[in-house]
Parts: C-alpha cells; sequence; structure tokens
C-alpha cells in the first residue's frame, strides 16, 4: 500500500498568538524615569542657581522650632540666677562670632548698642524695641543647625513680664518655606513668614516672624501674632 504522502497544506502549526502579554514591572519603571527626569529638570537649574553649590536647604519652620527650644532654655537659665548684665556685655562679640562680616552694618531699622567690650568699639545690629515697650535682657548664641550659629537676644515687657527674642542668622540663601502643595521655596531678600509653632510641653504656643534682609535673617519669636506684628515693623 502506498503511504499518503502529506504535503506542506496537510501540516500542522500552532496557532499564532496575537495578544501580547504587558509586563507591569516594565510599565512603573518607564514611569518612574519620567517622573525622575521632569524632577531633575525642575530643580537642576535651582540648585545650579545656587553659587553651583548642593548645600542642604535650611526650613524656616525648622529654624524656628530649635530657636523656641533655645528660648525656653534661656528663661530657664534666668530663672536660674544667669548673668545678664555680663551677657549682654558680650552682644558685639557673640554677633561677630555668628554673623561675622554680615554683623558690621547696621540696617535702618537697628540701633548701635552702646555696650561694648574690652577693644571692641564697633557698634551692634541689636534692633531697638523699645517703642513697642521690649527691652534687651539676655543675649547668647545659639545652634540651629549643623555650621548654622546665630545670635538670640532675649528682650523683656517691664509691664508684664514677657519674653520675647530676637535671632540673627547669616543670610546665605540656604533658607527656605514651603507653599501649599509642599515645594521649597527660597526666602529671598525682603521676603516675611509667619507661623504658629506647635505648642511646647507647657502648652505654650510661640509665634515665629522671619525676614530676609539679604545679608541677615532675622527670626522672632512671641506669644501671639499682634505682638510679633508690632516688632515685625521694628524690624523692616
Amino acid at each position: 500500500m502506498h503511504q499518503m504522502q502529506e504535503t506542506p497544506d496537510d501540516r500542522e502549526f500552532p496557532t499564532p498568538q496575537h495578544g501580547t502579554k504587558v509586563n507591569p514591572i516594565a510599565i512603573g519603571l518607564t514611569f518612574a524615569m519620567v517622573i525622575f527626569a521632569v524632577v531633575i529638570g525642575l530643580t537642576g537649574p535651582r540648585l545650579r542657581e545656587r553659587q553651583g553649590t548642593t548645600q542642604q536647604d535650611l526650613p524656616i519652620g525648622d529654624l524656628a522650632t530649635i530657636a523656641a527650644m533655645h528660648e525656653l532654655r534661656a528663661t530657664t537659665d534666668i530663672a536660674g540666677g544667669r548673668d545678664r548684665e555680663a551677657a549682654l556685655a558680650k552682644l558685639p562679640e557673640l554677633i561677630r562670632e555668628a554673623l561675622g562680616a554680615r554683623g558690621t552694618r547696621v540696617t535702618a531699622s537697628s540701633v548701635a548698642s552702646t555696650t561694648t567690650v574690652a577693644g571692641a568699639t564697633d557698634p551692634t545690629p541689636a534692633p531697638d524695641l523699645s517703642p513697642a515697650g521690649w527691652f534687651a535682657d539676655d543675649a547668647r548664641n545659639v545652634k540651629l543647625a549643623p555650621g548654622v550659629l546665630g545670635t538670640m537676644v532675649l528682650y523683656r515687657n517691664h509691664e508684664t513680664n514677657a519674653i520675647l527674642s530676637v535671632i540673627m542668622l547669616p543670610d546665605d540663601g540656604r533658607t527656605v518655606r514651603f507653599d501649599g502643595f509642599g515645594q521649597a521655596i527660597p526666602i529671598a531678600p525682603g521676603d516675611e513668614w509667619l507661623q504658629v509653632l506647635a505648642a511646647d510641653e507647657s502648652g505654650n504656643a510661640r509665634t515665629a516672624y522671619a525676614l530676609s534682609d539679604g545679608r541677615i535673617l532675622w527670626l522672632a519669636l512671641g506669644n501671639g501674632k499682634p505682638a510679633v506684628a508690632r516688632i515685625a515693623k521694628l524690624l523692616k
């Protein structure tokens, strides 16, 4: 018997698969790369504008919170008998240590202190808050972040015995605030910032105000927005 020979048309071929399986991991990686490229495109120019450096930004809210902690410690030291007159006598020296050359010039809203130390004749750019009823009561240098040193001057209201603080920091352009979308915005010269801080252990919530004049970042702490607003006018 003759066996029937298969012709090409009689052979069975695998059915072609028309659908292509999509790998979700590959799609996720693709989207991630696109988002990363967009972020770099947005933040890259800003980093280059910062004098070609990628130094870490300093959120003003964090600086204010640390300053409030230093203020609380300062009031404790005062209650413990700290020599405030001696501290105020060192104010020019403290400012030179914290601000360097930035502290040698006096803004229109500042006054020259008559307090000097031996061999020091340069005026101190400590703001005069006496028109609002506040008088310098203590001074010290405080560390608000790694490599960030500021001079804190505590003022006392003789009528209410309340305390208000003004901290002077060198303004190197790294301080930022955050908008409603959480984006960091550099605090430029002339910019202002106001915020009520979280309450401390005693339930006291300080109000913080910041102002940049291009050389010095002024940071004030007080009780309530009205009181801080009056001080803000004297710092401008």
